[in-house]
């Protein structure tokens, strides 16, 4: 195995590393390429090839001086460890997203062999360069239970729950079908109301609309209190238009000639990634904009493309629950030879109260998530 390192993805064949992403839009290249513009994050691409010059394991990993998100802190995520926050931090996979994944080729026969030697080439270039630790976060159970051998923690670190709507059939009336009568009519309820209201729905190409689309993001950002910029909104949306705009559709809805609400996603060869929505808040938002606009629209757009999954990112688990999504619990792991002494039974008592507060939101759907790694995580 030839494990090598690169300095920007433009030196990494985007079909390679696509490949290994496996439809998945936060592993794959394009928004990897968006994270290297971060001037707080200096990326690096860890590549591990076989003898034939095939890509079997790969990772971007982010030595990251200033980190503005709390879910990206590792000081914040693991309070028990007792973190320094003066040195900088080693992220590996995405960056932003949340939905991290193991970039590596399962079905390759020597697949354990490149995993051992990525994991070495990162943990050596944390040892050098940052505080001996190496970040893997938010990685689904397979990945996680994939990479607990190497892991500084006796148990994974739950961190987020994760949602997507799998989608049965040809069509949206196939998507109905499959949902309860509740679901079915919350549904059609939402339709019912967006459509009455008068709006001119478009589908429109990303880098024809982000300049508009940036106010509204941040209107729904501090909508819901957080804080959030026009003038910063709308450069993260430039920013992404020109690295992810070839496979980005935002859907809009106006009022004349002024949008009033847009949602951006992206299309893969196996979903379609609702990654973000806006609306002008100083209007009155009663007709379902969201719930169409982030959802039944995704799906329609998702038949077309003829990909099944329309992935909705984590939190507010019962509206989307309550429109068909199953939850994926997502994970922490740490490796390298940092991490100062761990409190077991702290990080056991960390993972209860994360997942009291993911349960609570579970409701009546408990049946709605399933993962192995959660007993572990909690005894």
């Amino acid at each position: 195995m030839n494990v090598t390192l690169a300095r920007t993805l433009a030196d990494v064949p985007r079909d390679r590393w696509d490949a290994l992403a496996g439809g998945s839009f936060y592993a794959g290249h394009d928004w990897a390429a968006y994270q290297e513009l971060d001037p707080h994050a200096r990326a690096y691409y860890f590549l591990v090839h076989d003898e034939d010059g095939a890509l079997v394991t790969a990772a971007s990993a982010y030595l990251v001086t200033r980190e503005g998100s709390g879910r990206y802190r590792p000081s914040t995520l693991f309070p028990d460890l007792g973190l320094p926050r003066d040195k900088p931090v080693l992220l590996v996979g995405n960056r932003r997203g949340h939905a991290n994944r193991l970039l590596l080729d399962h079905a390759h026969p020597h697949a354990d062999l490149a995993l051992d030697r990525l994991v070495a080439a990162v943990d050596r270039f944390a040892a050098d360069e940052a505080d001996g630790n190496a970040w893997w976060l938010y990685l689904g159970e397979e990945d996680a239970r994939r990479l607990m051998p190497y892991s500084r923690l006796t148990r994974p670190r739950l961190l987020a729950a994760d949602c997507a709507i799998g989608l049965p059939g040809e069509g949206f009336d196939d998507y109905l079908a499959a949902a309860t009568a509740n679901q079915r009519r919350q549904i059609r309820r939402d339709r019912r109301t967006f459509l009455e209201a008068g709006y001119t729905y478009r589908a429109e190409a990303f880098r024809d609309v982000w300049r508009p689309m940036g106010p509204l993001i941040a209107s729904h950002q501090t909508h819901h209190g957080h804080q959030a910029g026009d003038e910063a909104m709308t450069e993260l949306m430039r920013q992404q238009a020109e690295t992810c705009g070839r496979t980005a559709t935002v859907h809009t809805c106006a009022r004349g000639s002024v949008m009033a609400g847009c949602a951006l996603t992206f299309t893969t060869t196996t979903q379609i990634a609702a990654r973000a929505y806006g609306f002008d808040h100083s209007r009155d938002a009663s007709a379902a904009e969201y719930f169409e606009l982030f959802y039944y629209r995704p799906i329609e757009q998702a038949y077309a493309a003829g990909v099944r999954e329309v992935h909705l990112g984590i939190g507010t688990l019962q509206p989307k629950i309550r429109r068909g999504a199953h939850v994926l619990l997502l994970w922490g792991l740490v490796t390298g030879t940092g991490l100062p002494a761990a409190d077991d039974g702290a990080a056991a008592a960390l993972n209860r109260e994360q997942w009291e507060l993911t349960a609570a939101q579970l409701g009546d759907r408990p049946d709605a998530l399933s993962d192995s790694l959660l007993p572990v995580a909690l005894a």
